[in-house]
């Protein structure tokens, strides 16, 4: 394995990982009151400042083409319609199985590039998509109980793994592979505030203000790490290694989010999520170790 190759797989694990972070800065966000479309575009506006002010700091130019433009618009949008879809499920099914059924994205993603570009995945690509599918399986509890209340419900959890799928597999073969991760990453988050707070203003009316300063650390924090930091790793893990084998390490990202759970909120370490780890972490070992 390469150097190049070896970094790919870190920062697509710190990009999934980091993305783990959610629950533990949205949680508190969400009870305390505030709706998901103003949480929304908080997250992604202060992701989108935060990139912003490094890329004045390092003097970078901002200037992008037309065409630039037109696929950072395409990405945000499809961005956009998988936060949405995530968690709009909720609503009809256990967030449990919601996770399992994002984490269709590596499924989609390989027969995108199957259908679109013709690359076959190999024995060991596809031993590790069930066996990471398999973890999140566990990790999610659906086995122990609770079901799909809606069939809509189900389709906005797919429709969120494959949006999210299409932006992996697309990103690579754009003109925009080739500007820097924070300049990327900086147009990709302004735009899709602009839709968060379009969205915002069509379901609820408004954007709610911030009303307590444990929110705004809370906003603050969501904004830099499972956001800021998780896609700047994600774009430049798509640039070292292919989208599949970026998808299947987005499994750290239930993962992480299961640790935090038992760590912070409590939740028991079951036997379940033991087997769910063990697996995924086998899945990420017949990646990375691979020969040749």
């Amino acid at each position: 394995m390469s150097n190049n190759q070896l970094k790919g797989y870190v920062e697509a694990i710190l990009s999934s990982a980091s993305f783990g972070l959610i629950p533990l800065f949205s949680m508190p966000v969400l009870t305390s009151g505030m709706q998901l479309p103003s949480m929304l575009a908080y997250r992604f506006g202060i992701g989108s400042i935060v990139m912003m002010l490094v890329l004045l700091w390092r003097h970078e130019n901002l200037h992008i083409s037309w065409t630039e433009y037109l696929q950072i618009t395409f990405l945000a949008l499809l961005y956009a319609i998988s936060a949405i879809c995530l968690i709009s499920g909720y609503n009809y099914m256990p967030s449990g199985i919601a996770t399992t059924l994002l984490f269709s994205y590596p499924v989609w993603t390989a027969i995108l590039t199957l259908l679109i570009f013709h690359q076959k995945p190999t024995w060991r690509m596809s031993l590790a998509i069930i066996l990471a599918f398999t973890g999140v399986y566990m990790l999610s509890g659906v086995h122990a109980g609770g079901g799909i209340k809606s069939v809509f419900g189900l389709i906005l959890e797919l429709l969120a793994g494959l949006t999210y799928a299409i932006y992996m597999v697309t990103f690579p073969h754009m003109r925009i592979r080739r500007m820097s991760s924070l300049k990327v990453n900086f147009y990709l988050f302004f735009v899709t505030t602009v839709l968060m707070m379009l969205y915002a203003l069509f379901t609820t009316g408004s954007i709610q203000p911030i009303h307590s300063t444990a929110n705004l650390i809370n906003l603050i924090l969501l904004g830099i790490l499972p956001t800021a930091f998780s896609n700047i790793f994600l774009v430049l893990s798509l640039k070292l290694i292919d989208s599949t084998h970026v998808a299947i390490l987005g499994a750290f990202e239930p993962l992480t989010a299961m640790t935090v759970g038992i760590i912070v909120f409590g939740e028991p370490l079951t036997v379940a999520v033991t087997i769910g780890f063990a697996l995924i972490i086998g899945a990420v070992m017949l990646l990375i170790l691979r020969k040749g």
